[in-house]
């Protein structure tokens, strides 16, 4: 059988190239998948993750003829809006703006709008950082985007949600990332907009390169247990 492989970040430069075609025997795994991708590039895929057809997928999980497994390394971590959206998100190349998603956010029913910056750092332990370089898969980060805010959802009663990542180039003091919550009280807009981040950080498929003067190196963050090559 033959499957389509994509690499990003780390992998991809790893490999020299982003993408190409498997043959593998019928009834293979992930984990065998793995190997022969080991075996044949100069690659270390563990301690990443792997999805199959942009669902995220255990090693032992079975592969068939035509499937899309992408590689991923361990994560990093304004828009025109309908007025009766409930939640807006997404990926930019676009610079982010705050004050148009609170407006957005606010509601006369609702008694907290909490929102959340995140902008690249400089310098970053003691090291100049030029810029920031993001990177994505993603047809599966919208997706990953929708499963935090329902994931959100079942756990508070909440208003409007916002959850915008940037990509490309990122300057020193520009936002990388953006989360507005809104809800009925102020408790379970501070916890949505907190859970929102940390899941960002451990699940969404974007990855983030630093540039220092002297070179640049990819960022990693958490891989969750269960999925961990």
């Amino acid at each position: 059988m033959r499957i389509r492989v994509l690499l990003f970040a780390l992998y991809r430069e790893q490999a020299g190239q982003a993408r190409f075609e498997l043959d593998l025997p019928a009834g293979s795994s992930v984990a065998v998948a793995k190997a022969r991708l080991e075996a044949q590039y100069p690659l270390q895929l563990s301690g990443g993750l792997a999805a199959v057809n942009e669902q995220l997928a255990p090693l032992e999980q079975t592969l068939n003829d035509g499937d899309e497994l992408a590689f991923l390394p361990p994560v990093s971590g304004g828009s025109d809006l309908p007025s009766q959206a409930q939640e807006s998100l997404g990926l930019t190349q676009a610079p982010l703006e705050v004050e148009p998603l609170v407006e957005w956010a606010s509601e006369p029913s609702y008694g907290a709008v909490v929102s959340f910056l995140g902008t690249t750092r400089s310098p970053n332990k003691g090291q100049e950082v030029q810029y920031l370089e993001y990177e994505a898969y993603p047809g599966m980060a919208e997706r990953v985007l929708a499963q935090i805010a329902l994931e959100m959802r079942q756990r508070w009663v909440l208003g409007r949600i916002a959850l915008w990542h940037r990509l490309g180039r990122v300057m020193p003091k520009e936002g990388s990332i953006v989360i507005v919550v809104s809800a009925p009280h102020r408790p379970e807009a501070f916890e949505g907009c907190r859970y929102a981040l940390e899941r960002v950080k451990q699940i969404l498929p974007v990855w983030k390169k630093e540039v220092r003067p002297d070179g640049s190196f990819w960022v990693e963050g958490h891989t969750p247990q269960g999925f961990r090559l």
